[in-house]
């Protein structure tokens, strides 16, 4: 199926556009390409897990069109929209703040679970619950920011409270409430009322960009789950997001599964 930009419904158009807002046209064509060398080489291995040759034929489809777009200008790299650092950066650390207060909530949980207390069961259930709402945010500074404010009332949960005081929770608490503040501040920074008019052109970039974002971050989820299931992390390696987000981003790894509490 032909990816057609007039075909894209209203409501996903804007969201395309936000996202592809804040990343360059240079960044997220060398990120198609890398994505789409990798699943020329380990396609057969995750489209088990999601991602298929359609998905691959839409990401390729993008970036021709995302290509032709920008054949106006001498040097792809003059343009006005460029990666937003600020922005990778502040998703990199919320994504930080998360994976260290859930990691200190999963111990928490399993030590609270087994304890005999009926009260501390029940906190252990309630981190169960939080770790499972907070595993991923897909990229969405306010989603994460609000995945942060959870993680951090969690810490305060009657039980969960008195692990925490000696498992490095306050420290964690701090690093989420300045993680929220800045993934807020980025977020608001660059949300669409406070960004520049767009034309027809830049409109069109970002939503390309934005459609190319998605499609590589779903291939990175499909090549982990590949990559776990069949115990080679050259498969995650080769999907890694580091023309987005620098060679130690990729995309920020998400932290263990949450425990399974009854």
């Amino acid at each position: 199926m032909t990816f057609v930009i007039e075909q894209v419904p209203a409501e996903a158009t804007a969201r395309y556009v936000e996202l592809g807002r804040q990343f360059g046209c240079a960044d997220t064509l060398a990120q198609a390409d890398l994505t789409l060398e990798a699943f020329r080489r380990f396609g057969d291995q995750i489209a088990p897990h999601g991602f298929i040759d359609l998905d691959a034929d839409r990401l390729r489809e993008a970036r021709t069109l995302l290509q032709l777009e920008t054949a106006g200008f001498a040097d792809v790299q003059s343009r006005c929209k460029q990666t937003s650092r600020g922005y990778v950066q502040a998703i990199r650390a919320g994504k930080d703040a998360r994976q260290r207060a859930r990691s200190i909530l999963y111990i928490i949980a399993q030590r609270l679970a087994y304890s005999g207390d009926f009260i501390a069961s029940e906190a252990a259930r309630a981190v169960a619950a939080t770790l499972q709402q907070t595993e991923s945010s897909r990229g969405d500074p306010f989603r994460l920011a609000a995945q942060l404010d959870q993680l951090r009332a969690t810490l305060t949960i009657p039980r969960v409270d008195k692990e925490a005081e000696r498992r490095g929770g306050p420290a964690a608490a701090d690093a989420l409430t300045q993680a929220a503040e800045r993934l807020r501040a980025v977020a608001d920074a660059h949300a669409p009322d406070a960004a520049p008019p767009s034309t027809h052109q830049t409109a069109t970039a970002d939503l390309l960009c934005g459609v190319i974002v998605e499609l590589v971050r779903d291939a990175r989820r499909a090549a982990r789950s590949a990559a776990r299931a069949q115990n080679s992390e050259v498969i995650a390696a080769a999907f890694a997001l580091t023309k987005l987000y620098g060679p130690a981003g990729g995309g920020g790894a998400e932290s263990e599964r949450s425990p399974m509490i009854r």
